[in-house]
């Protein structure tokens, strides 16, 4: 990909995003494994439908901050959408909000995503005529 003048700040952004991105998704991940070597996957079989729903959309999280690697603007769009998607499921399923900042830091590296890809996209061409 060719950066706009050069701009090395842009690559710097980047590459935090990827390297941030990658840490969430593995962290995302070892959370996933932990729990069905601690629990086993009969629970996944036996997942309510608000549990199925908020599972959908926390896995919308996790593969935008991995299509992000390749598609930035993409992949940011993605994850913040699964996050939204993931905060409306639960309150409108329980009322509530989840507590703390946990899963808004999950999205994270999708903010540097949107604002790299924002900021090399492919402008369209204006003909004069």
């Amino acid at each position: 990909m060719t950066y706009t003048n050069g701009n090395k700040g842009l690559r710097v952004v980047r590459w935090i995003a990827r390297i941030s991105a990658g840490v969430m998704a593995a962290l995302i991940l070892l959370i996933f494994v932990g729990e069905a070597l601690a629990e086993g996957f009969e629970p996944i079989l036996h997942m309510t439908i608000r549990e199925t729903a908020m599972m959908a959309a926390f896995f919308a999280v996790w593969l935008g901050l991995l299509l992000g690697w390749k598609w930035e603007l993409y992949g940011g769009l993605l994850t913040i959408c699964g996050v939204a998607a993931f905060y409306l499921l639960d309150y409108l399923l329980s009322g509530t909000l989840p507590r703390g900042p946990f899963f808004l830091i999950f999205a994270a590296p999708s903010l540097l995503f949107i604002y790299y890809g924002w900021q090399t996209r492919k402008k369209p061409r204006t003909e004069i005529g």
